[in-house]
């Protein structure tokens, strides 16, 4: 029973992971001997929390703009450049937009369902084939 959840060895993908749950995701795979990729929108912080949490164990940046389908594909191509297989995908980037209803702007309305509804969709869509051979 010791090892009924050992994850060690794996390699797990954490959007959103330079900060917040999402960090907090990562750096628990990353100290339990998982390969973790984190991505964000702003490369320094992604890069700063990479290095942060390689303290513990393997974590590689991989900053992309999950919110559309071109930053989705760059991000799937740089990660096929280092990983065949992928056993963990954490679809946690999120964004919100503070807005009065009535005064609630579409191009608020766009970001918040680009980032909270389409990545997680096609992202998962177009790692398929990684997830499948990572599957045990």
């Amino acid at each position: 029973m010791k090892n009924l959840f050992d994850v060690s060895g794996k390699v797990a993908v954490v959007t959103g992971g330079s900060r917040g749950i999402g960090a907090m995701i990562a750096r628990g795979y990353v100290e339990n001997g998982v390969r973790t990729y984190i991505s964000s929108r702003k490369a320094p912080v992604c890069d700063a929390m990479a290095d942060e949490l390689s303290a513990y164990g393997e974590c590689v940046s991989l900053p992309n703009d999950l919110s559309t389908i071109e930053g989705v594909e760059r991000f799937c191509a740089e990660l096929r450049e280092r990983e065949d297989r992928l056993h963990i995908l954490v679809n946690n980037a999120g964004a919100a937009w503070g807005a009065p209803l009535e005064e609630f702007p579409e191009s608020g309305w766009d970001k918040v369902m680009d980032i909270n509804l389409k990545d997680p969709f096609y992202l998962t869509v177009k790692l398929l084939p990684e997830l499948r051979a990572g599957a045990t």
